[in-house]
């Protein structure tokens, strides 16, 4: 059985992280810490989600003995065609770090300027859905796609795209 640390409490997060080893075949323990990501709270880069992501992981695996630390990070991204929402996950163990990106979610213009004024996505969510708490549920990938793939699912396939590494090692050396 391996023991996983979470560098998160929100449940989405500690979800996504039992199914994506538990997808792999592997069993696992699952501890959840709350730890500070050190970036902003609405990452604007992948560089900036990633580094949060890698300072979770990092923070959480010296927790205890824990075989992975899991740091996870969504963050938001303008491009060309407008701004995108997307997820970082980053894994390490004893002697590697294992990254993966989530797929790519066009958000609304409505959101985009508000996030582009200093907003941060959880709460603009909230108010635009008429509810509290979006960010630890469907979140917004959820709400866009209207439930066909949630928050959980989106973390869960950036890890398990992060798994590939150290399920195929043979392949990245």
């Amino acid at each position: 059985m391996l023991r996983i640390s979470v560098g998160s409490e929100n449940p989405v997060k500690l979800k996504a992280s039992k199914e994506a080893f538990e997808l792999a075949r592997e069993r696992v323990e699952v501890a959840k810490f709350d730890i500070p990501s050190g970036v902003s709270d609405q990452p604007t880069s992948d560089r900036e989600a990633i580094k949060g992501a890698r300072k979770r992981a990092k923070r959480a695996k010296r927790k205890g003995d824990f075989d992975f630390g899991v740091g996870l990070e969504g963050s938001v991204t303008d491009r060309d065609f407008g701004m995108f929402l997307t997820g970082w996950a980053l894994l390490i163990d004893s002697e590697d770090s294992y990254l993966g990106g989530g797929g790519r979610l066009q958000l609304p213009r409505s959101i985009a300027d508000r996030i582009r004024n200093g907003e941060e996505l959880g709460p603009v969510m909230d108010e635009f859905t008429g509810r509290s708490g979006v960010k630890e549920s469907e979140g917004a990938i959820g709400v866009f796609t209207n439930g066909i793939i949630s928050r959980k699912e989106a973390y869960r396939n950036a890890l398990v795209f992060a798994l590939a590494k150290y399920l195929n090692p043979e392949f990245y050396s």
